[in-house]
């Protein structure tokens, strides 16, 4: 038999999941979880610290899912600027599912420690991908790049400022 926990913490996610799907430009708050599951706030609180990790819960299985579609990309690209397109298009595919919550995160003042952390996390998973490319296509002598590259990729897919265009000119740079 399930326990009670389990299956208030199961209806959590799934009432953020649907809240994020649905209404990804509104700002995602504790209260309007608990409303939509019929529970206090403060139930929420005994799973999940602070909103940041509840976020965290829901995104995970997607990135994983991003991961690996970055993976797949490197495995089958047939140039540098490929392989840093097809992680650019991943990253853009998970982004766009959670645009309220990138519209918030790169909101002024609000990139604390937590933030911070993912944030390294991330850029950390990216450059591992990057790091293989920059191997696979003989680049070696760049591989100091890899952060920096990843940095990049990153910008790029959250902020639509940046163009994969603009993206793929500064890899050739830096490939050339």
């Amino acid at each position: 038999m399930e326990k009670k926990g389990t299956n208030t913490k199961l209806r959590i996610l799934n009432a953020t999941r649907r809240f994020m799907m649905e209404s990804p430009d509104e700002t995602l708050s504790m209260r309007t979880i608990a409303s939509l599951c019929g529970i206090s706030a403060g139930t929420i609180y005994n799973h999940f610290p602070d909103k940041d990790s509840l976020m965290a819960a829901i995104m995970i299985e997607d990135w994983h899912k991003s991961l690996h579609d970055m993976e797949t990309e490197c495995m089958n690209a047939r140039s540098l600027s490929e392989g840093i397109a097809g992680i650019y298009h991943a990253l853009v595919d998970f982004v766009e599912i959670y645009s309220g919550f990138w519209k918030e995160y790169r909101a002024p003042g609000n990139f604390d420690d937590v933030k911070g952390k993912r944030h390294r996390q991330l850029v950390t998973e990216i450059s591992g991908y990057i790091r293989k490319l920059l191997e696979k296509f003989a680049h070696e002598e760049d591989l100091i790049m890899d952060r920096i590259l990843a940095e990049n990729v990153l910008s790029a897919a959250v902020q639509k400022e940046i163009s994969l265009e603009m993206l793929l000119r500064l890899v050739s740079y830096i490939a050339d």
